[in-house]
């Protein structure tokens, strides 16, 4: 089953260049690419996909569920599903980063699938086209210098889907509701704590010649 949003992982860091390295100093609000995208973007997709449907803050226009099944030190953001421009207004606690994608792909195999579909092999290479995407972001109107840079692959990951669930899928289609072992590729930004106070991101996405649609997301924050 393969589910493409656009909006925002064991990544390719090994023998980046000076250039990069630069381009990741340049950023100072954001935690460089490693490993830890990998697994934050396996449990970004737990949270948004397992949460109901009613309270989903994929889902939502306003920023009214930007709060639901948030736990620990990193907040989630994020896009939308049908690539419709959003604003969102939401709350978010102090001393947490924030995590969220600015283009991803993802892929999840049923239980029924053939062995050879279900391979790490196969799911990863569903998701490769996300590559290529052309991402933007500003946080508090600062342009994200060299977004492309943080491209990652999630750790593999399981969902369990909810009765009503984002993606109005039912047990019939998928059985036992369950996507496993599910993959993700895709841009994500790792957000260090921002100050109390107002703060606003934004960002978008094309897919250009990659998989994925379009976004337009802008977030006003109050960090208190």
């Amino acid at each position: 089953m393969k589910l493409t949003q656009t909006f925002l992982a064991i990544v390719t860091v090994l023998g980046l260049g000076l250039g990069r390295a630069e381009a990741q100093e340049s950023n100072p609000g954001i935690v460089p690419n490693g490993p830890v995208y990998g697994q934050l973007a396996a449990n970004w997709w737990v949270w948004a996909a397992e949460t109901q449907a009613n309270k989903a803050a994929i889902l939502d226009t306003t920023g009214k569920d930007c709060g639901s099944n948030q736990k620990g030190d990193v907040f989630f953001l994020a896009g939308t599903l049908d690539g419709s421009p959003v604003t969102r207004t939401c709350k978010v606690p102090k001393g947490v980063s924030l995590f969220f994608p600015l283009s991803n792909d993802f892929y999840g195999a049923f239980l029924t699938d053939p062995a050879d579909q279900r391979t790490e092999a196969f799911i990863r290479s569903q998701v490769e086209c996300i590559a290529g995407a052309v991402v933007t972001a500003t946080i508090d109107g600062v342009p994200v210098n060299d977004p492309e840079q943080y491209l990652e692959k999630s750790a593999l990951f399981s969902l369990q889907l909810p009765k009503k669930n984002i993606f109005g899928v039912t047990a019939a289609q998928v059985p036992d509701l369950t996507l496993s072992p599910s993959v993700d590729e895709g841009y994500y930004l790792l957000v260090k704590p921002l100050a109390p106070g107002a703060h606003t991101i934004q960002f978008t996405a094309a897919p250009g010649e990659s998989c994925g649609g379009t976004q337009d997301v802008t977030y006003h924050l109050t960090v208190k």
